[in-house]
């Protein structure tokens, strides 16, 4: 039984049925039921192999030609033979995510272009086409690098340098904490282009690298210089995690997403979509933890009562599975806004709905595992794992504090006319 905001959204797109059912389909066949933490570890980079062999990893990008940084995607970039139709691609794109999810959070790497999209939407053509066959194609893996040791969350802060000699670049800086370290093909790098004579004026502290704007390139994990350091993560053990550094790196200026500054630009408007993605993910989680629970309350009793009939305990599952449909409610409005608007985005809607999903999701996991007893606290149930990584993914792609302190800047900023706390949806 799926949430009730899930098949709200099929009702209201009944043309995505055939694709949900193809991602349901190709997760009976590969995880038919929800990991736990003792379960053998799947292959997840060979199902994401076998997604690309069913055609389920380039249905997130429209099917149009483009030139350099113009933010849409190459021609053939999405399987002729899974149908999304054109302006459903990110609604599809979270309902894969929502259902991957309700198998397991590490799950969410199956499935769509991930990372990819940024280089596919604004690379130049070789770049685009090199990402298209590696990584829609033949089911490779591409990461993001943006975030950095010393500075986190704050994108003016990043001290990660390409130096413009010309004909090429000298990328210089370290990434960390960053996903899949070991099984990217390629990275998106978030860095600040500088001038030669820049970069020896530089200060140590880099003060003034935060006046420099934000620049995107696409990486391939085997240029010389870039070097991986692994560490073990709490929760969302299926991926790598680790750090990247960059000790002069040489890139050709044709790896550039867009021009020089365009960075900014490139991560607001990709990772608004992706913050709604893994919120997707967890109330995904969140949704098989509450139905589970509900199932094992009829079966078990109290003295001769049964688990279910308790007040205390029907209301606190309650609780969660409102929280959590109103949640997904507000996240599959704002993926449909998104195809509607463009690279008109909300990004301060979008950063707190994911700041939001993901702290219900955790909450009802939480509720979930009391209510399973001792049993919760196992590795034989999906409850403590799916704890550790929805614990994970409320700091992945910006920490929770920080999403809703961007709309609250936004709210009190009033950078956008008359702004209301909650949009409705437009009939």
């Amino acid at each position: 039984m799926y949430s009730s905001e899930f098949c709200a959204v099929l009702a209201r797109h009944p043309a995505l049925k055939d694709f949900t059912s193809r991602v349901t389909d190709f997760l009976d066949k590969h995880l038919p039921e929800p990991l736990t933490e003792e379960a053998a570890r799947p292959p997840w980079l060979g199902l994401r192999k076998s997604a690309a062999q069913a055609g389920l990893t380039g249905f997130d990008l429209a099917c149009a030609t483009v030139g350099p940084g113009d933010g849409r995607g190459p021609a053939g970039a999405r399987d002729a033979d899974v149908v999304v139709p054109p302006g459903l691609e990110r609604v599809a794109q979270g309902m894969a995510m929502f259902l991957a999810g309700r198998r397991d959070c590490d799950a969410r790497e199956i499935f769509s272009s991930g990372h990819g999209a940024m280089a596919l939407r604004y690379g130049a053509p070789a770049v685009a086409q090199a990402v298209l066959d590696g990584v829609v194609n033949r089911g490779e893996l591409a990461g993001v690098a943006s975030s950095e040791p010393h500075s986190g969350s704050d994108l003016r802060g990043l001290r990660t340098v390409a130096v413009d000699h010309g004909d090429h670049l000298l990328l210089s800086g370290t990434k960390g904490l960053v996903s899949r370290v070991e099984e990217a093909v390629g990275f998106v790098v978030f860095c600040k282009v500088l001038r030669p004579e820049q970069a020896a004026g530089m200060d140590s502290d880099g003060a003034a690298l935060r006046e420099v704007p934000l620049s995107a390139l696409w990486l391939p994990m085997d240029s010389v210089g870039v070097l991986a350091e692994s560490a073990a993560p709490l929760g969302l053990r299926g991926w790598s995690l680790g750090r990247l550094h960059f000790d002069a790196v040489r890139v050709g200026k044709d790896r550039l997403l867009g021009a020089p500054g365009d960075g900014r630009r490139i991560f607001d408007a990709h990772f608004s979509g992706w913050r709604l993605m893994m919120a997707m993910v967890c109330l995904g989680a969140a949704t098989a933890s509450i139905e589970e629970t509900m199932a094992r309350t009829r079966r078990r009793s109290v003295g001769r009562m049964s688990l279910a009939d308790i007040p205390s305990v029907a209301c606190r599952l309650g609780t969660a599975a409102a929280e959590v449909q109103a949640a997904t409610a507000w996240c599959f409005s704002l993926l449909e806004r998104i195809e509607k608007d463009g690279e008109d985005i909300d990004v301060a809607a979008c950063s707190a709905a994911k700041a939001l999903a993901t702290d219900t999701s955790y909450r009802a996991v939480d509720i979930a595992l009391q209510l399973h007893g001792s049993d919760g606290y196992t590795r034989h149930t999906p409850m403590e794992k799916r704890l550790r990584d929805i614990r994970g993914l409320r700091i992945a792609d910006g920490p929770n504090d920080t999403l809703y302190s961007v709309l609250a800047h936004s709210l009190l900023a009033a950078t956008r006319p008359s702004p209301s706390l909650v949009a409705q949806r437009q009939a």
